[in-house]
This record gives C-alpha cells, structure tokens and sequence, in this order.
C-alpha cells in the first residue's frame, strides 16, 4: 500500500485505494507523501487519516490527487461508509 501511495504522491497513478484493513505504520509514510504533495487521504469513512490512535488498525484507504477528491467521493458516495455523527 505505501508503495501505491507513493505513486500517487509522485503523479504515477491517479489514486489508490484498500477495503481491507491495514495497521497505520504499513501506511503513514506513503500517507505523507500524498499529503505533501497536495493529494487526499480518506478512511473509508470519509474522515481524513489521523495515526497514532488507541487503535492503530485502519478500516480501509482511499487517497488520490487533489482535483480528484470531489469527483471521486461523488461516484463513489453511495459505497461508502457515513462517517458517525457525534452529538
């Protein structure tokens, strides 16, 4: 995963994303790459990536470029998870 992330950080690929869950140390480096390089990171939730968590299993990934977030999130809403609401 953080070698797909990688690529999307570096423009190689448009995005990336796991169903499957991954613990945030195979993924928080490739993370930072995309971030830096002004793409998105998202849980499968839809909430931005957040490590260092009393749990550090992840649910799920999907990250890509900056201009894809909207378009991406668009077509892939009904598939996804609501994040929780907290009151």
């Amino acid at each position: 995963m953080a070698y797909k992330l990688a690529l999307v950080s570096a423009g190689l690929a448009d995005a990336t994303f796991t169903l499957t869950p991954k613990h945030e140390w195979d993924i928080a480096a490739g993370a930072a790459l995309v971030l830096s390089a002004g793409g998105f990171v998202l849980t499968l939730d839809q909430q931005p990536l957040r490590c260092n968590q009393q749990s550090s299993l992840l649910p799920g990934l999907l990250a890509g470029g900056a201009n894809l977030r909207d378009p991406l999130l668009a077509v892939l809403g009904e598939c996804l998870p609501k994040a929780a609401q907290t009151r």
